[in-house]
């Protein structure tokens, strides 16, 4: 989100709105919308209470502001999409290894994901951002006629995934070595991109 022009502070303008942001980030996915004050995001962000209005004129700006995926989400599956269709399934892998292992995208995306379970709001523009960045990026790059529902496929490969291994930590895939995750889940991805789905999948769902 652009910084609207005109008065107010003007040094660290983009410093406190990126402040300000993290800390609504993290207020909405421990609090919700409801339980989010912009004051309390605020003495979080260690900015002045009227920046908050200032940067984001009211708590659904900052929400908004505070849903927008990191470039590298778009970037990275995008770049993955050209590689060879034979090797696209391990270049996907790697490309959600290489976002959320990143402290920072990581940071990002597991907030949104956790205020999109408060929020219906925040649960609709993940899809709309997942949807934009993400399957269409997939599917736009494969000839086959069921390139919508191969793309849905590895969608629920890569979110399983990042959910298990970064977001909720579960069990042993927590702590496997990346290249082996890659080793792992790879085959899986690519399976769901050039290997057979077994009949009419379009007309059974």
């Amino acid at each position: 989100m652009a910084v609207r022009p005109g008065r107010g502070p003007r040094g660290g303008r983009g410093e406190q709105a990126d402040r300000i942001r993290a800390a609504a980030r993290r207020s909405f996915a421990e609090r919700g919308f409801s339980g989010t004050s912009l004051r309390a995001v605020a003495r979080a962000a260690d900015v002045d209470p009227t920046l908050v209005n200032y940067y984001f004129s009211n708590k659904m700006g900052l929400l908004k502001a505070a849903l927008e995926p990191p470039e590298a989400f778009g970037e990275g599956i995008a770049e993955a999409a050209k590689a060879p269709l034979e090797e696209r399934g391990r270049a996907f892998v790697e490309a959600a290894l290489c976002m959320w292992d990143d402290p920072a995208n990581a940071e990002i995306l597991g907030s949104i994901i956790l205020a999109a379970s408060h929020e219906p709001f925040a649960m609709e523009r993940l899809r709309e951002v997942f949807s934009a960045l993400a399957l269409q990026a997939v599917s736009a790059s494969l000839p086959d006629a069921e390139a919508g529902m191969r793309a849905d496929l590895v969608a629920t490969q890569l979110v399983g995934l990042a959910m298990t291994r970064y977001v909720w930590a579960i069990g042993h895939i927590a702590d496997v070595p990346g290249e082996r995750v890659v080793r792992l889940i790879g085959p899986v991805v690519q399976h769901c991109l050039t290997g057979a789905l077994g009949g009419d999948v379009s007309k059974r769902v």
